[in-house]
């Protein structure tokens, strides 16, 4: 009984999932309009939804980020259809919240017009789980909990992003497998980066190593890269060539950002730990990519780290609204950098 009750008390939390399942979930055609919130640090999965919302009406999705997020939904959502045709939303919550603040966030949350006009996607970290509950959301929707992948189920989360691009969708089994493979051996498992990777042979018709030896410099990993080595010039050629490849400045900035929880991550374990290897292996980061975290740890300090993640919401929502945001968010790393 009372590992039943354990069970039953799991579900009415939230639900755990597999990061490659979740990503089925994500790109799957809703049903019917609810509330999906995803506790993960990884950005892979807004990215998704963001791309997906836009396919669907050629719209972005409503955009609501930081302390005032869900009232700010709160406010779009009660405004109904009177005025205008409801678009899909994407909520970013706070990257810490106590348990008091939540039950006040709560209260917004149960004056939402029921049934809704249309879905609603948050996002938090994983710290979340102590917290949130799917009755919260009074039965309107589900909690995920997603860790990151572990090595079988990277795999299949890497093929579940090569098949969202039809060209790649139509390749064999095995030509998908290795595909996959590749990616994950040039990118070390960064999501993001082998997403941004398969977007681009979609785009321009090359193979995997075509893409990779024609265009070496021409998404957010080597932009990261170049913030790794602290490298301000190298940062603004690569910001530079993405731009001159079509590649989105959001989809950059995405991908540093997803880099930069990276190194915080080990940074956090090593100071647990006192020991770099466990550090590394505490935070699920393959050998392939540790070099370049280890870097990047030399150059950017908690200070640095803290700036970049207090900005990012307001830059992020800038990216979404401007133009020539390439040369901006250059000049803006460049000065957090310098």
């Amino acid at each position: 009984m009372f590992f039943l009750s354990a069970i039953k008390l799991l579900k009415e939390i939230m639900q755990r999932i597999d990061a490659s399942k979740l990503m089925l979930n994500l790109i799957a055609d809703d049903k019917s309009a609810m509330i999906k919130v995803i506790l993960s640090e990884n950005s892979i999965y807004k990215k998704i939804v963001d791309e997906k919302i836009f396919l669907e009406s050629q719209k972005s999705p409503q955009f609501f980020s930081g302390k005032n997020a869900i009232v700010e939904y709160m406010e779009y959502a009660a405004a109904g259809s009177l005025f205008f045709a409801q678009q899909k939303s994407i909520v970013v919550l706070p990257e810490k919240m106590t348990a008091k603040q939540w039950e006040e966030e709560k209260k917004q949350i149960k004056r939402l017009p029921v049934p809704l006009e249309s879905s609603a996607y948050f996002f938090a970290p994983v710290s979340y789980r102590n917290i949130i509950k799917e009755t919260d959301f009074q039965n309107l929707g589900c909690v995920y909990l997603c860790y990151e992948p572990n090595d079988l189920d990277l795999y299949k989360s890497v093929e579940t992003l090569a098949c969202r691009y039809s060209s790649l969708s139509k390749k064999s089994k095995n030509e998908i497998m290795e595909l996959s493979h590749l990616a994950i051996e040039t990118y070390s498992g960064d999501l993001i980066a082998c997403d941004i990777h398969f977007a681009l042979m979609e785009k321009t018709g090359m193979t995997f190593s075509e893409a990779l030896v024609g265009n070496p410099e021409v998404n957010g990993f080597h932009v990261a890269e170049a913030i790794s080595k602290g490298d301000i010039f190298l940062l603004e050629l690569r910001m530079s060539q993405c731009e001159s490849c079509g590649e989105e400045a959001s989809s950059v900035f995405m991908a540093i950002v997803y880099f930069l929880k990276q190194v915080c991550f080990v940074m956090k374990n090593l100071e647990e730990t006192k020991n770099l290897r466990t550090a590394f292996e505490k935070s699920f980061i393959p050998f392939p990519a540790q070099a370049r975290i280890q870097k990047a740890m030399q150059i950017l300090d908690k200070e640095k780290l803290t700036q970049f993640f207090i900005a990012a919401p307001k830059i992020e929502l800038y990216l979404r609204t401007q133009k020539n945001t390439h040369k901006w968010l250059s000049a803006e790393l460049i000065a957090w950098l310098s």
